[in-house]
């Protein structure tokens, strides 16, 4: 399908950043749906529940990073029919789920050290 003003290698590489962009903002609602059930459960339960948070939000964060990664490093194949402005806008606009992430994981970490202290 052709885009009306981009290329198809900019269309592309914007669905690669949304989907990066969606993958990354997930860990909001599953952290909040983990610590609720986190703090639902008592005793032992407890400790089996923050296993799984912790195993599905390390994996979560770890498949986020290698997305946002994979975004950043991603290049253009025809570059050179690009103006120099659309090429830096590109540039700056691969750094966007990176700039999420850290900013999401900044997040989480501030949450959960308030809620244990």
């Amino acid at each position: 399908m052709k885009a009306l003003f981009w290329s198809d290698e900019i269309n592309q590489t914007h669905w690669t950043m949304l989907k990066s962009a969606l993958l990354i903002l997930s860990l909001l609602p599953v952290s909040h749906v983990l610590l609720q059930l986190w703090q639902g459960t008592e005793g032992a339960s407890q400790i089996v529940v923050g296993f799984v948070a912790v195993t599905l939000l390390s994996s979560l964060t770890i498949l986020g990073f290698i997305s946002a990664l994979l975004v950043t490093v991603l290049q253009l194949k025809h570059s050179e029919i690009f103006s120099v402005i659309e090429q830096r806008i590109v540039q700056i606009y691969r750094y966007f789920p990176m700039l999420l992430l850290t900013a999401m994981l900044s997040y989480l970490s501030f949450d959960f050290a308030s809620l244990l202290f």
